[in-house]
């Protein structure tokens, strides 16, 4: 078949990759365009964007699909169908109508639950105990369309926010083949819209003396590597962590409690593992205290 590739991180990858080693003809790649990045502010472009163009693949990097003039240059392609995975933007129904097969989309979660923009931090963040993709046919709603195969499996008790989204890349990929290669037998099922919860965007990576232990430890799986605790008015990130419940603290809240770096919180202790300070590299909590000035942290986060 021909097709459009949709993407643009690093979760669309082993997707691309898949599709080039297919029997399948991918005809041009859609992507965000560069953005400057680093502390040289030098343009760089997305993984999706330096593959096509090792494989000579046209690439496109429209700011929008609205105007006549990007759907007249879609329509040109003559696609057989889109695949979309993690692309960015919005696609009009003017767009959606073009391939034979229409445009599918691959989502790290099991549709109708987490729709939206974080899905797989979301699911960790909310104490989910599976996760899973959905193939879905792309519709004018939000991941709303009907699904075409999904496939689900355990969130382990060691995996976080990279691990996930490593499998869970890995399973799309997979998946869109088997849906690729019987792509006329496929018998869409609709969404219940009523079981539909929202994956929000994450702005905020900042664990709080007020959180409840349980929410902190989800945090830092669900955040990593950016998760973090304030001491000092510095940022020390806590790359993996542990925690013990318990029905009270004796400590007060947000209290670091002994040498070891844990940290009083409510109904239990976070007991974190790796951590990273600002502008040094990761480290051990023992190889971390050991490094510390006596004077440099206070006994709570702030």
């Amino acid at each position: 078949m021909r097709v459009i590739f949709m993407g643009s991180p690093e979760f669309a990858v082993s997707t691309l990759n898949l599709l080039l080693k297919s029997g399948n003809e991918v005809i041009a790649v859609y992507t965000k365009a560069p953005k400057p990045s680093g502390r040289g502010q030098k343009l760089t472009k997305s993984p999706i964007h330096a593959i096509a163009e090792e494989n000579s693949i046209e690439v496109c990097t429209p700011a929008s699909m609205k105007s006549s003039a990007e759907q007249k240059k879609f329509r040109n392609f003559k696609p057989d169908i889109a695949v979309v995975a993690a692309y960015g933007l919005i696609l009009p129904k003017e767009v959606l109508n073009i391939p034979k097969y229409g445009c599918i989309n691959i989502h790290p979660s099991l549709l109708p639950r987490w729709r939206g923009a974080a899905p797989i931090q979301q699911a960790i963040l909310a104490g989910d105990q599976e996760t899973g993709v959905s193939i879905i046919q792309l519709d004018e709603g939000l991941d709303s369309g009907p699904i075409l195969k999904q496939r689900k499996f355990l969130i382990g008790k060691n995996d976080n926010y990279k691990t996930l989204h490593d499998k869970l890349s890995k399973l799309g990929g997979d998946l869109l083949m088997e849906v690729l290669n019987k792509i006329d037998k496929q018998a869409p099922i609709e969404q219940n819209d009523g079981n539909a919860c929202y994956a929000d965007k994450v702005e905020d990576y900042k664990i709080y003396a007020s959180d409840v232990c349980e929410i902190a430890y989800r945090k830092v799986k669900a955040f990593y590597p950016k998760a973090f605790v304030k001491i000092e008015n510095k940022r020390l990130k806590i790359l993996d962590a542990d925690f013990e419940a318990s029905v009270s603290s004796t400590s007060g809240q947000g209290n670091i409690i002994n040498d070891n770096m844990h940290i009083s919180l409510e109904s239990g202790t976070l007991i974190p593992k790796v951590v990273q300070m600002e502008g040094r590299n990761p480290c051990s909590v023992a190889d971390f205290v050991r490094g510390l000035k006596p004077s440099m942290v206070k006994k709570f986060i702030e």
